[in-house]
């Protein structure tokens, strides 16, 4: 699942599975049940795990997980706690996956050299609490220890004698109430591990065993011991199973089967179970007399009689079995027994390799039963058993397909074509159908009237096996280009628009398999082929350019399992089963040479050298350094030239394009390569909304001319010269987004929970209702999807009288699980608010005419206003129904299952702009809903995630302790490591258990060190969101002070492994710093917070930060700098001027005292911009705040200002804002500006000397100042006092020093009175002085009145 897996972790996606009328193959290869003994997962041959439930109806498959590649070795349970959900699986290539089994998502995944075939969780007692640990063994000679959730390897039980492969391992418990392991490796060493100190073991220094003993088994399927009876143990081989005394490891009795043994377990104190590779679970009888322990003489006394008098084992009891058909693999079946020993009850799990799935509870008999039964026993049928065969024959109807044509052909290949929006699908007789993708969904899911125009393409005359869009692959190739293989050995290529033959390739003598493109930087004539690789292992190159074979290697002797290459050196590697390496030069199309051993994976690996390095004179294959010192001595100036101008700008546009470039809206693939296999619909919500947009931006200015590509739109650079007919542009890409949107709401949309609503989409918005149940799926990291099986349920059980999808509407929707509401709910609102902006956006019934647009250049008449009207009222009902009611209209209310609040927190920041606030929208939405007390009890819970006030080695701030390397493989035992210590002296007998000592019922739920780095995250998010959201209840906890020291860490830390300097978390910190700044200001450094972010918000002029759907990171980081600025500034305006203020005055300081060596440098003056803007936006929302310190304001202004300008433009022109204040002052011909204070000081800067001076000019606030025209005078108003001075600037002798202003003149004048506006508000008191002559000038009173005074 190419798509899925390639998304970036921010990108929203929604999977929409197409199962079909079969089921999909389940070739189980491990079943494990989880502890809460309803919930049971399988694994396949072919990767996928299913997880099934055990309900009141019997098995039913919830869940499909699609995560790995290679088939799935072991499945275990991360606990055995009843209230433990979670799982983990382990794959032929060394993956291992964390899963929740709720909702199938991954939780964490890594990668190692090992292979795991059995993992069993096991709970020892360290201290006060209990740990549980997953024990592995598989492909290596330990026993290998992971956290359950982290996965990492936390140490190893190792062998001083023999180290070999385990097979098999249980676990017992002694007398003294120490847990141990016993194991038996591959050579037939039984061993026993004591678990002790545990927590002092890591992967330096392993466990080792405490004994050893040669029993001489080989092929040991199973090793059970169970608590029933403490001194057996029962070995399963594949031809026998044995009974060991545990106290001295001797063998009791061995008893040969005839058929193959799968496994075993022991069901009671002298009865055991054995399972057979044909089905069948065998119980047997033991004799009593043979067997000894405390368990045996406590039950039936110290010398026990045999059941019948039987001396030998005997069958009384089986599970009915069933051989499946004959397959290529050796383990057909797969056990696994579940013996509870409070209940001292055993279950038994069985899968087989076609997907049948059973359970069965082994039934309790009496002596007297078991006795009757020594020659005819009892065939028992399972309690549950299903399949998904079966699950697909009880469906109502069959789930719908991706397309379906009246003769019954399969489809073999698919192949989505994102440009034009079209869907190949090869069949299985030669035939190639393109559909339009949208219209056949359509027609499936929603049940669109009329046929799906069909093209057919006929050429192949057996199945078609692989597709290929090579244009799609890299833009070298022709546009109009598709390439297919088919089972009659033949390749051919197709013209995507005409449907014309262009080319038949049949050169090589097997089915073709797969179809690939070369690397860029090959030659120019291997840059136009394609390869293909045959069943007959070889592989062509064919040239698409003069239609022929350039090369055909075919003398591999097994098949092509891997294709690497060494353009440069112009190789073509082909790698076999048989690990031998093939490699052919591709100009010559001779046979190189052939490599084997460890030498091939060294030349495989070394083809990664030349990934995208380009062919050339002085460039191929070196370092710029290296080519510059080749271009130096060639004396190649141009070269010289473009190295040197070169590098930076390869390195920024690479990075750019990579924060850019987005998949296309919506993608169809296949889930396997079986015929008729499952196809999932992809809709990629980012890519959507920005391809909205560009539609909009296109039709605005000028309908669709060129073919823009989605990455070309984002950049604003000029497309690629290479265009299409206007014709095929306007087909595929205007209305492919469009048609997209319009199929991507109807199958979303909450159907049937409010009529009006849903005719106002059905007749308005022109959305379709779909027909049939859905099936939708979550794609979680990296890629893993988990896709909702179809199940009966989801039917209505009179489908006579009610409709299968209302239905599924009413009563399934809503309720499958919390992510999946989560990512839907996301969707909705954001695309609902896209549409909403756009301008009459509505879908039609017909393609060619999708987007109405009322208000166009041809028509503005008041109906077609009119329709914009209703249809963005439309629009805002639909995201207001999914945003703020939706809760409310599910019945009942269990029937809701909430979105995740994590899940919408980590969304808080998300890089595109309509899924930002959807998710912000959304999380506050839940956290009102929680009401007060819940609020208080989610702080509580999430708290203790706080990253300042965890542990420093857990703290995403504090350094880090744990090297990335824990999940490797552990050290192998080698000379450079201490020795083993000697095998101590074995005593004659093994301490027995006791058996008093209770079970273990209750394990406590850790987190990873990974989860509660991504819980930290998640809890700084959900605290700032309710402090700003809820400020009057986070003023009241005392968690805001630990909150606030969070975020102000996030803005200023410095960037770190675990901490990324452009990480969304950083953006999400900016943000709620500035909405909770009131509740976060008592706990901050306020300038520090201001010069963070200013320093951020500095890098918006070389970013623009309006009119994208898209932010790249640092877009984002300046843009939400500069909000969170606004919001701090309107919501304290004092103290932000306060702030800014004292930073001037510490450089003013600073400055004074400066070395020549040491120059002082303002950290306001590179974001000097922004400190204007902020003080811009004060000016005209809070002019009061503003008036009051005017003072400060105008030391901040007179700072940032680039007063340079000042010689050739007045104030007003550098500073329009400041006209406003008629308390501030400016004097162009001596260039100084003066500033009347609240408390009646007059400070007068002197721009030319870069001084100033403070005069107390009256007792009250100074109400207005001017400059006459020369400045040689000032006059200074306050209203308060009802007096005016005229000050005249005095000089020092000889002009030298600083001049002084002196009062010349004080009057009286109008006092203050009260300002009352039309509406009825008081307003403030401003008066206005203007200078009429050199002498004389007139007082402006806010009621219209003048009065004129003079010198």
């Amino acid at each position: 699942m190419s798509m899925a897996q390639n998304q970036p972790s921010s990108g929203l996606i929604v999977p929409i599975v197409l199962w079909g009328k079969n089921p999909p193959r389940n070739r189980i290869s491990c079943i494990r049940p989880l502890p809460d003994g309803k919930t049971i997962v399988t694994g396949s041959f072919d990767g996928e795990l299913i997880i099934w439930e055990i309900g009141e109806s019997g098995l039913n498959a919830l869940i499909m997980i699609v995560g790995h590649e290679s088939p799935i070795t072991a499945i275990s349970s991360t606990g055995v706690s009843t209230i433990s959900t979670r799982f983990v699986s382990a794959s032929g290539d060394g993956q291992l996956s964390l899963w929740e089994s709720g909702d199938g998502r991954t939780v964490d995944t890594v990668l190692s050299s090992y292979v795991h075939r059995h993992i069993v969780p096991y709970c020892t007692r360290c201290g006060s609490h209990n740990l549980c640990r997953l024990y592995c063994i598989g492909e290596y000679a330990e026993v290998i220890v992971l956290d359950p959730q982290d996965l990492n390897v936390l140490f190893t039980l190792s062998s001083r004698v023999e180290p070999d492969w385990i097979s098999s391992l249980a676990f017992f418990k002694t007398s003294e109430n120490i847990d141990c392991v016993i194991g038996v490796s591959m050579g037939g060493m039984m061993k026993v591990w004591r678990l002790i100190d545990l927590d002092k073991k890591d992967s330096a220094t392993p466990l080792y065993e405490q004994e050893s003993k040669n029993v001489g088994v080989c092929e040991v399927r199973c090793v059970a011991w169970a608590s029933c009876n403490h001194s057996m143990i029962l070995a399963v081989t594949a031809n026998s199973w044995q009974i060991f005394d545990l106290a001295d490891l001797n063998r009791l009795f061995t008893v040969s089967s005839n058929e193959t043994l799968c496994g075993g377990a022991v069901i009671d104190v002298d009865r055991i179970a054995v399972a057979t590779s044909s089905g069948s679970v065998q119980l047997f009888q033991l004799p009593r007399s043979t067997l000894s322990g405390d368990d045996i003489s406590r039950r039936y006394g110290a010398h026990p009689t045999d059941v019948g008098g039987h001396k030998e084992p005997f069958l009384y009891a089986a599970l009915q079995g069933h051989r499946p058909a004959k397959t290529m693999w050796s383990t057909q079946m797969s056990f696994y027994f579940d013996y509870h020993a409070e209940t001292c009850l055993c279950s038994v799990f069985r899968a087989d390799v076609n997907g049948s799935v059973s359970v069965w509870t082994l039934p309790s008999m009496s002596e007297m039963e078991v006795a009757k039964r020594y020659s005819k026993p009892d065939l028992y049928k399972a309690s549950h058993e299903t399949s998904l065969a079966s699950s697909w024959r009880t469906l109502p109807s069959s789930p719908p397909s991706v397309f379906e044509m009246n003769d019954n052909r399969s489809i073999t290949a698919t192949l989505y074509v994102s440009a034009q929006g079209r869907l190949v699908l090869g069949r299985d007789d030669g035939s190639i159908l393109i559909v339009y993708a949208c219209e056949a969904i359509s027609k499936q899911l929603l049940g669109t009237p009329g046929d799906v125009s069909c093209r057919h393409l006929l050429g192949h005359a057996s199945t078609v096996t692989c597709l290929l869009y090579p244009h799609e692959e890299h833009h070298r190739y022709d546009v109009q280009i598709i390439v297919s293989g088919s089972a009659d050995f033949s390749v051919i290529v197709w013209n995507l628009n005409t449907g014309s033959r262009l080319h038949r390739f049949c050169v090589q003598g097997g089915p073709i398999l797969r179809l690939l493109i070369p690397p860029e930087n090959c030659n120019v004539r291997v840059l136009h082929t394609i390869c293909a690789i045959a069943g007959d292992n070889s592989a062509a190159l064919l040239s698409l350019k003069e239609n022929k074979c350039l090369l055909l290697a075919s003398r591999q002797l097994f098949p092509i399992i891997e294709v690497r290459w060494r353009p440069l050196d112009d190789f073509l590697l082909l790698k076999c089963e048989d690990d031998s390496v093939y490699v052919w030069q591709m100009d010559t199309a001779n046979l190189e040479r052939v490599i084997s051993g460890l030498m091939s994976d060294e030349v495989m690996c070394a083809c990664d050298e030349q990934i995208g390095v380009v062919e050339g004179d002085d460039e191929a294959g070196a370092s710029h350094t290296v080519q510059m010192f080749r271009a130096f001595r060639n004396k190649n100036m141009n070269v010289m030239r473009q190295i040197a101008g070169s590098i930076l700008e390869e390195k920024q546009s690479s990075v750019s394009e990579r924060e850019v470039e987005l998949p296309s809206p919506m993608s169809v693939q296949s889930l396997n390569r079986n015929p008729d296999a499952p196809h999932v619909v992809f809709f990629n919500v980012d890519s959507l909304i920005v391809g909205l947009l560009s539609v909009e931006g296109d039709a605005t200015s000028q309908l669709g001319q060129e073919n823009k590509s989605l990455s070309t739109i984002l950049r604003g650079r000029q497309p690629e010269t290479r265009t299409l007919p206007p014709r095929i542009v306007w087909q595929t890409e205007s209305n492919l987004y469009l048609d997209v949107a319009k199929l991507c709401l109807s199958l979303l949309h909450a159907w049937t929970l409010d009529a009006d609503l849903d005719a106002v989409c059905l007749k308005k918005l022109k959305l379709l209702k779909p027909t049939v149940p859905l099936s939708f799926g979550v794609v979680s990291r990296q890629g893993h999807m988990s896709l909702l099986l179809p199940r009966v349920q989801h039917w209505s059980a009179h489908s006579g009288n009610v409709n299968n999808f209302d239905y599924f509407a009413n009563t399934i929707r809503w309720m499958q699980n919390s992510s999946l509401t989560t990512v839907h709910l996301l969707t909705i609102i954001s695309l609902a608010n896209t549409l909403m902006s756009l301008r009459g956006a509505s879908f039609e019934n017909t393609r060619k005419k999708i987007l109405v647009r009322g208000a166009s250049l041809r028509s503005s008449s008041s109906d077609s206003s009119e329709g914009e009207s209703q249809l963005r009222q439309g629009w805002s009902l639909l995201a207001a129904l999914h945003c703020c009611l939706l809760p409310d209209l599910v019945k009942p209310k269990s029937a809701y299952c909430s979105p995740r609040i994590e899940l919408l927190a980590r969304r808080w920041q998300d890089r595109c702009v309509e899924v930002r606030l959807a998710a912000q929208a959304l999380l506050t939405r839940e956290l009102a809903r929680l009401g007060s007390s819940g609020r208080r009890r989610l702080v509580e819970s999430w708290a203790a995630f706080l990253p300042t006030l965890l542990d420093p080695t857990l703290s995403i701030f504090g350094p880090r302790t744990l090297v990335a390397s824990m999940n490797t493989a552990p050290p192998n035992a080698s000379s450079t490591q201490p020795q083993p210590p000697p095998i101590p002296p074995r005593s004659n007998q093994i301490s027995l258990p006791d058996t008093t000592l209770p079970d273990i019922t209750r394990v406590e739920s850790e987190s990873g060190v990974q989860q509660i780095r991504r819980n930290q995250a998640t809890a700084v998010i959900l605290l700032g969101v309710v402090g700003a959201e809820f400020p009057d209840e986070m003023m009241k906890m005392d968690v805001s002070r630990a909150t606030a020291h969070c975020l102000l860490e996030l803005l200023v830390a410095p960037a770190s492994q675990l901490l990324p300097f452009h990480s969304p978390l950083r953006r999400a910190a900016i943000d709620l710093i500035g909405r909770g700044f009131g509740v976060w200001q008592p706990h901050l450094d306020i300038s520090k917070v201001l010069l963070g972010l200013l320093d951020l918000a500095a890098g918006t002029e070389k970013n623009p930060v309006e009119g994208t759907a898209m932010l790249s990171p640092l877009v984002d980081v300046c843009r939400t700098a500069r909000h969170a600025l606004c919001l701090i500034a309107t919501s304290r305006p004092p103290a932000l001027i306060t702030a800014l203020s004292k930073e001037v005055a510490r450089y003013n300081s600073a400055a004074q005292h400066q070395a020549i060596q040491h120059t002082v440098v303002s950290p306001l003056l590179k974001s000097r911009n922004e400190v204007l803007r902020v003080i811009e936006l004060l000016s005209e929302k809070q002019y009061m705040d503003v008036a009051d310190l005017i003072i400060p304001v105008g030391e901040i202004l007179v700072h940032c200002l680039d007063t340079s300008l000042l010689k050739h433009r007045t104030l007003s022109e550098i500073f329009p804002p400041i006209t406003k204040f008629y308390m501030v002052g400016y004097c162009a011909n001596t260039r100084r500006i003066a500033f009347g204070g609240r408390n009646g000081t007059v400070v007068v800067h002197e721009l030319r000397a870069a001084k100033s001076q403070t005069i107390q000019a009256h007792k009250g606030a100074v109400t207005s100042l001017a400059f006459s025209e020369d400045g040689k005078y000032l006059a200074t108003y306050g209203a308060e006092e009802a007096k005016l001075s005229f000050w005249q600037t005095s000089q020092t002798f000889l002009g030298m020093g600083q001049s002084q202003l002196r009062c010349i003149r004080s009057q009286p004048a109008p006092a203050v009175f009260p300002v009352i506006s039309p509406g009825g508000s008081p307003q403030p008191f401003r008066a206005r002085l203007v200078w009429i002559s050199s002498k004389s000038l007139t007082l402006m009173l806010p009621n219209g009145k003048e009065h004129r005074f003079t010198v």
